[in-house]
């Protein structure tokens, strides 16, 4: 079945199920501001008002994403995309250097490093984040299941931490970075703790002996070819 044509048939079975409810296709009509028998093209042409088809979806009982599935808009489709719908992606706005974890230790010179465009891999800026924003690999299995080895995060040092951000810290004493989700409870001292269930000892207490450096705003899995 072509896409135009499944979107159709959404518009007749939305229809169908708006019945079931309690609405007559006259019923229908005048909540559009419509005829009954306009109600009646909608399923044949595929033409219908963003507004209307939003109607419709709170008759039927569907979100508006249900008329479209996994349709994709094609040239020529004779179904109707709605702008207020389907809101514009965000700006993507720079690139964010990758540096390895040593760097990440090293904080203090790191902060204003100023990465070979050569030899360092630069992903995008996601929206909102700093200019001071930087990516590791997660490396190890601390952080499992949400974050498996090889995954990509972004780093914003500018992100104030607050309690369940993840973060990554450095450790005064070794220089040593981090990844770990920040635990603050009452009566209790700041915590970093590990999230996979396995971890021995998953706790490490927050009492100067390290610095957060940076929150997790984003992650990114990469698919190998």
């Amino acid at each position: 079945m072509e896409k135009g044509e499944r979107f159709k048939e959404r518009i007749k079975e939305a229809i169908r199920l708006a019945k079931g409810n309690g609405h007559t296709q006259a019923k229908i009509g005048e909540l559009a501001g419509v005829s009954p028998q306009a109600v009646g093209q909608w399923p044949k042409s595929g033409k219908i008002s963003s507004e209307n088809l939003s109607m419709l979806a709170k008759l039927a009982g569907r979100p508006v994403e249900w008329f479209y599935g996994d349709l994709l808009e094609e040239p020529g489709a004779s179904y109707v995309v709605s702008p207020r719908e389907v809101s514009a992606a965000p700006t993507m706005k720079g690139l964010c250097p990758e540096i390895s974890w040593v760097q990440a230790g090293h904080w203090a010179e790191v902060c204003d490093i100023n990465a070979d465009p050569e030899t360092t891999n630069w992903y995008p800026r996601p929206p909102g984040a700093s200019e001071q924003t930087f990516v590791l690999r997660v490396v190890g299995e601390s952080m499992m299941p949400d974050y498996p080895p090889g995954r990509l995060i972004f780093v914003d040092p500018e992100q104030v931490p607050l309690p369940n951000d993840d973060v990554v810290a450095v450790m005064t004493e070794s220089n040593e970075a981090t990844f770990k989700r920040l635990i603050e409870e009452p009566g209790s001292p700041r915590m970093l703790k590990a999230l996979n269930p396995a971890w021995t000892n998953p706790y490490l207490e927050i009492n100067g002996n390290c610095q957060i450096i940076g929150v997790v705003i984003a992650d990114m899995r990469m698919r190998q070819r």
